[in-house]
């Protein structure tokens, strides 16, 4: 297995962990935002805020499946962690920032690979 074909397996694989964890943790977290607004009341955000995240996650989750947009839709991903680590932070609970700064990595790695791949194809 060449080189090339390994590191297109690992975009594909990132991009369905990417594409499956914000599919299913967006309608997820919007479902319990709707029943107990526990996260707008812990981080102080208003409510319309928490459903249009998890609207955008969810349209970037099939974005990272499509190639032409795969770039952006990591870009966008990437924007809300980053906002996610600054609201862990807001309240003092820098500790439970981890997952987002994970996730933030491989979007990041992901959203670069994505591009590279695209530009060697035109």
């Amino acid at each position: 297995m060449s080189r090339a074909s390994i590191r297109e397996r690992n975009v594909r694989v990132a991009a369905w962990f990417l594409a499956l964890s914000y599919g299913l943790g967006g309608p997820v977290t919007a479902f319990f935002e709707f029943r107990s607004h526990a996260l707008s009341e812990r981080f102080d955000l208003p409510p319309a805020l928490i459903y249009l995240t998890c609207a955008v996650q969810l349209v970037c989750s099939i974005g990272v499946l499509v190639r032409p947009v795969a770039f952006w839709a990591a870009a966008a991903l990437s924007v809300i962690t980053l906002g996610a680590i600054g609201s862990h932070v807001k309240i003092g609970s820098p500790e439970t920032a981890v997952t987002a700064v994970v996730y933030t990595a491989v979007q990041v790695w992901f959203g670069l690979m994505s591009r590279a791949g695209a530009s060697r194809t035109k």
